[in-house]
């Protein structure tokens, strides 16, 4: 069986097939780079050519100032700084402004004296200075009240941060400061050592006011030479009870008003006939009245030859 196409869809196929053989043909010009399109010589140009640009000089404390400030801009931490001195000759030192800063100083007990408004405190062989303003602040530094040694310090406040200072002595003058601090520390043992007496005498006096028997001391009846001697007028003295320690001989007795007013007994008159006398206190009342009365203590140091009791030998043939 035959098929039959239509007239009109062979016409169409030749036509299509015709105007496609028909349609012109475009042809693009090849692509060129910029690099192809210049000439051999260009390429072959040297990179330091003088294009005509004139740099100015640049002097190397400007590269050196430039280095200083990157390294400071990179540094993290600030280190300690150390500086020499020498008393009698002020040294100016940058401090930080706002901050607290530390000055740790060659001297065991240092001492501050200044008059600027900067806060400053001590720690041992540290002190400490603050302020809040860039006022400059000078001080003296010395070993204690020992005025011999003193460094003289300028501390210019600036905005950096805070600051330690190691300060040290030259050897002249470490030598000079160790021969002071060991005459210092002889006299502060001495002065200790008053003290302790001071407040051993006021806790015995203590004791007698509150009608105690300090302990370590007897109480006895005073003898012909124990007697209180006090050179004050209208004043009548009567020695009655004698403590005995060890080195150490407390008087008690009774101060009386014998004239028509009152008077103030004055201790120290009974200090001026004896040499040995150690103190002298009156309690309860110092202010006395006509025939008004106050107990006398009189501490007097006894003699070595006094205060050791003789032992008897056996070799002379008495019993023990």
């Amino acid at each position: 069986m035959k098929r039959l196409f239509p007239p009109f869809c062979l016409l169409l196929t030749v036509s299509t097939a015709l105007s496609a053989e028909e349609l012109p043909a475009t042809v693009l010009p090849p692509v060129t780079t910029v690099a192809e399109s210049l000439p051999p010589s260009a390429n072959a140009m040297d990179q330091n050519t003088d294009l005509g640009i004139e740099l100015p000089p640049v002097d190397a404390s400007v590269l050196q100032a430039a280095n200083r400030q990157a390294a400071a801009t990179s540094t993290t931490s600030v280190a300690p700084q150390h500086i020499q001195v020498k008393p009698g000759i002020n040294e100016l030192m940058p401090i930080a402004v706002g901050h607290l800063n530390r000055l740790v100083t060659p001297f065991e007990h240092p001492v501050v004296t200044t008059t600027s408004q900067a806060t400053t405190s001590t720690k041992g062989k540290i002190v400490y200075v603050a302020t809040a303003d860039e006022t400059p602040v000078t001080l003296y530094i010395t070993p204690g009240d020992n005025q011999d040694i003193a460094l003289s310090l300028t501390l210019i406040p600036k905005r950096i941060p805070a600051r330690e200072i190691h300060l040290s002595l030259d050897q002249d003058s470490y030598k000079l400061l160790s021969k002071l601090q060991s005459s210092s520390n002889t006299s502060g043992k001495i002065g200790d050592q008053q003290q302790a007496y001071i407040a051993q005498i006021k806790s015995l006096f203590r004791d007698l006011g509150l009608q105690k028997t300090p302990p370590g001391f007897s109480l006895r009846d005073p003898s012909q030479g124990e007697q209180i001697q006090c050179l004050q007028d209208r004043v009548q003295i009567k020695t009655g009870q004698v403590l005995e320690g060890h080195d150490l001989l407390i008087l008690v007795g009774v101060a009386r008003n014998t004239g028509l007013k009152p008077l103030e007994f004055d201790e120290r008159s009974c200090a001026t006939t004896q040499d040995e006398v150690l103190a002298v206190a009156a309690w309860p009342k110092v202010v006395l009245g006509q025939n008004e009365s106050t107990e006398l203590y009189v501490a007097v140091r006894q003699a070595p030859d006094a205060s050791s009791a003789l032992r008897p030998s056996l070799l002379n043939g008495s019993q023990p």
